[in-house]
């Protein structure tokens, strides 16, 4: 490609990722949540439903990566985006379905979008690989995520005002109705990325391409510490929510906007995590980590210790969670891109994001099921403070986090001496 043809691509790469982020937001700042319980749905229930998309992700991403590698990138990704686009639809509609059937249909639209993303993202980095020049392509991927990241600020933020002056159920689906016109104008970028690697008859049957893909030395481990880590932290931004809704008795708008908050947060943590990844390698961007998240949630505990405002004492936890967990996510992306060969590029992916998008699922749906059994206590005390049932859930998560420091031995940057710029920032 001649450097007008990148730069083109690149201008239709922000744009596409940019249209259907807040599709993706909505998860985690609070707008699905403050939707879901505006049509009646019990806090326990939500915590599930939000969960099925990453369940979605960890069922379908790994055949789909490896379709893409026989069918195209794009043919694959085209299917994703018309099944994003349905899902969206169909949560839109879930609010004039009968009660009975309402929790029924929700989920039918986050499993359909669930399912479209994992059509997508099974092979989006191995579409862009051959797309952005090795030189550039740290700075790339910091500019992409920072770019899509913070046009759904903005875009929460009108949201946010709209939602005060007119809090009704017309207008949360007149806000759904945009996010899914904006997921299908995304389309027409799409088409305008190019797909540079020519898809090859494949000569090797998935069983035999998914041993190689096991078979990558250290791969698996880092896969599973992956796994953990999201299964004890991949819901508590649903349970911070919960607890400003249902133990601080937050407005939703209130909600919407502390939710925005670990955006902002993200924001930071990518700048911050790359500028580490660049300097001192990912081993210790991992250790800060892993203990920053276990630090931040029993911090979130003895929210009630801090002097102030218990909001904003809130607002800086979440923001700082915000920050961890981006900076995670790229020394994650960074070991990934080190560890996969050029072979089955879309599966090796695959099997990471997988592994990762199950924690975040089954972590929601496990705490779902820990609220709607009763295994916790709905009021208890610790240090003469009043706990509730989700603080007995953040208990648990940063206990087990805490618990997990003997897994980072299973990242292989951790046990090595490794360079400390081994890999592009960001990427």
């Amino acid at each position: 490609m001649t450097d007008s043809e990148t730069k083109h691509a690149i201008r239709m790469i922000l744009i596409f990722t940019s249209l259907g982020g807040m599709s993706y937001l909505s998860f985690n700042n609070g707008l699905l949540l403050a939707y879901f319980s505006f049509l009646g749905i019990p806090s326990a229930t939500i915590l599930i439903l939000l969960a099925l998309l990453p369940l979605s992700q960890f069922v379908f991403m790994i055949p789909f990566s490896y379709l893409s590698d026989i069918y195209g990138k794009k043919l694959i990704g085209n299917f994703g985006m018309v099944f994003s686009i349905i899902g969206f639809f169909l949560l839109i509609i879930a609010s004039i379905v009968p009660e009975s059937y309402r929790t029924w249909a929700i989920g039918l639209g986050v499993t359909v979008f669930g399912t479209g993303s994992a059509l997508n993202i099974g092979n989006w980095f191995a579409l862009l690989h051959p797309i952005i020049p090795e030189n550039i392509r740290g700075r790339f991927f910091g500019r992409l995520r920072l770019t899509w990241q913070s046009v759904g600020i903005i875009f929460t933020l009108v949201v946010i005002y709209i939602l005060e002056q007119y809090p009704t159920l017309g207008m949360y689906q007149a806000v759904m109705a945009v996010i899914t016109i904006l997921l299908a104008v995304r389309i027409f970028f799409y088409q305008r990325i190019p797909e540079l690697e020519k898809v090859l008859p494949k000569k090797e049957t998935f069983r035999k391409s998914f041993l190689k893909v096991l078979a990558i030395p250290e791969y698996l481990p880092f896969c599973a510490y992956c796994f953990l880590l999201t299964l004890f932290t991949g819901a508590c931004p649903q349970i911070f929510n919960l607890i400003e809704k249902d133990v601080l008795d937050m407005s939703k708008v209130e909600i919407v906007f502390l939710g925005n908050l670990l955006v902002v947060g993200a924001l930071a943590g990518f700048f911050l995590g790359g500028r580490m990844v660049d300097r001192f390698g990912t081993k210790y961007v991992f250790l800060c980590c892993h203990f920053g998240f276990s630090s931040i949630l029993f911090l979130f505990l003895w929210r009630s210790f801090f002097p102030g405002e218990v909001r904003i004492t809130i607002a800086i936890l979440t923001i700082l969670f915000g920050m961890v967990q981006a900076a995670s996510s790229i020394a994650m992306t960074s070991e990934t891109l080190v560890l996969i060969p050029a072979e089955n590029k879309s599966l090796a992916t695959g099997l990471w994001f997988t592994l990762y998008s199950g924690g975040m699922g089954l972590s929601g749906v496990l705490s779902g099921q820990a609220l709607e059994l009763g295994l916790l206590s709905d009021s208890w005390n610790w240090f003469g403070q009043s706990m509730s049932r989700y603080d007995g859930l953040l208990l648990l998560c940063g206990s087990m986090v805490l618990l997990m420091t003997v897994t980072l031995g299973l990242i292989p940057s951790v046990i090595k001496k490794t360079p400390a710029g081994w890999i592009p920032q960001g990427s």
